[in-house]
């Protein structure tokens, strides 16, 4: 232990000449003195740790009535699996303890344990201390589009690649970028509650074989998404970065992003809709509005070819329609070409899923993890109000 120490203290001194701080997390938190409390960092937010060793800075107050003070740092992964840095500096219960008096404690990071943190998040659990900030420094340019990055085997019983809501708005182009095309895969993007996220589009195994995928962020996404998106899977196929490439207007846009057909949408359309616009890379045989049962909704439609040699097709919408649409939040588009983008022309886009005013909209709170909170005390909460999402500290 001493040895590691050691290193460590050499660490923080090397970083310190010439790395910048950066918060990872910052918030109020008591982890009390049951070990029942804890929060969580994301991997997006731990991209910016460099590969093989990095110090986090944990700034806290001490709860005078106790006579000792410990936190335990775990991946968060189901189970909270103790990083190896608790088993190095910590006791026997891997519990890491910090001095009386103290405001802050350095807790020095290995390879292993930064390649779990980046994988799966970083879970704190603690005794008599209120965390207030967790730093780190670094001399790594840090880059704002880069959202996530790591190594990530998409599957359904975990969220890959979580990205906090508050770094998103409507008309950012999210690049999914993937290493392993895997077999029979599928990807889903889904809200802090793991509901398929309304707003969005499948990302098939044709999708994925291409190396990428480009994820619009619609209004609707983030109207239901909670505190954070993530992505779930299965086939096989290995994320390796998230990060935003650009913009589009979201104006009426249902889902963004190039999709070979057929290419499930998740969505609530308006009541009052009459018209869906779908757009192809290029002019196509046939296109197909359907339900989630691949049944074909017989909607009518036209086609144009735009400036830019890409082709709109506009279908009809029936009251029915949009209730066999809407009953499983899901619709199909149908073709042998390639989708762009689903839209509701302009007049049919003044309210999808029928919103109304955001302050008639009762407000919701969430914590980190994105579970609705019903009576939230000291801590930080994501704030949502119809379309309006932040960050607040409640004391």
């Amino acid at each position: 232990m001493i040895k590691h120490l050691l290193a460590s203290a050499a660490l923080v001194a090397a970083l310190s000449a010439s790395a910048a701080e950066v918060t990872l997390w910052e918030g109020s938190c008591n982890l009390g003195t049951s070990w029942s409390e804890s929060f969580s960092i994301p991997q997006s937010e731990l991209t910016v740790l460099g590969n093989e060793s990095a110090v986090l800075t944990f700034h806290y107050t001490l709860d005078p009535k106790c006579t000792y003070w410990q936190y335990k740092p775990c991946s968060d992964v189901s189970g909270w699996t103790p990083l190896d840095v608790a088993t190095e500096l910590g006791n026997d219960y891997q519990c890491i303890s910090v001095e009386a008096g103290s405001s802050k404690t350095d807790c020095p990071l290995g390879a292993k344990d930064i390649a779990a943190i980046k994988a799966d998040g970083l879970r704190v659990q603690g005794y008599g201390m209120t965390v207030t900030k967790v730093t780190c420094e670094t001399d790594k340019t840090v880059d704002e589009n880069l959202l996530w990055e790591g190594e990530c085997t998409l599957s359904w019983s975990s969220q890959g690649a979580i990205i906090p809501a508050s770094k998103l708005k409507a008309g950012d182009l999210l690049k999914y970028t993937f290493s392993t095309a895997g077999s029979g895969s599928q990807v889903i993007v889904k809200g802090a509650d793991w509901n398929d996220l309304l707003g969005s589009a499948k990302i098939a195994q044709k999708d994925i074989a291409t190396g990428s995928a480009i994820v619009g962020v619609t209004q609707e996404m983030l109207d239901n998404c909670g505190a954070n998106i993530n992505v779930q899977g299965e086939g096989g196929c290995v994320l390796t970065k998230v990060e935003r490439a650009g913009s589009f207007d979201p104006a009426g846009v249902v889902a963004y992003g190039e999709r070979f057909c057929g290419t499930n949408v998740f969505t609530v359309l308006p009541k009052s809709a009459t018209q869906l616009a779908v757009t192809f890379t290029a002019a196509v045989d046939y296109a197909q509005l359907m339900n989630s049962s691949w049944t074909d909704l017989a909607a009518t439609s036209s086609s144009k070819t735009n400036a830019d040699g890409t082709v709109t097709y506009t279908f009809g919408l029936t009251a029915d329609m949009i209730s066999a649409i809407n009953a499983k939040k899901e619709l199909i588009i149908n073709s042998n070409g390639k989708l762009i983008s689903v839209n509701l022309p302009s007049g049919d886009d003044s309210g999808i899923a029928d919103i109304v005013a955001d302050e008639n909209v009762p407000v919701e709170y969430f914590n980190l993890q994105g579970i609705r909170v019903e009576n939230p005390e000291n801590g930080l909460y994501i704030r949502r109000q119809g379309n309006k999402v932040s960050k607040v500290i409640i004391r």
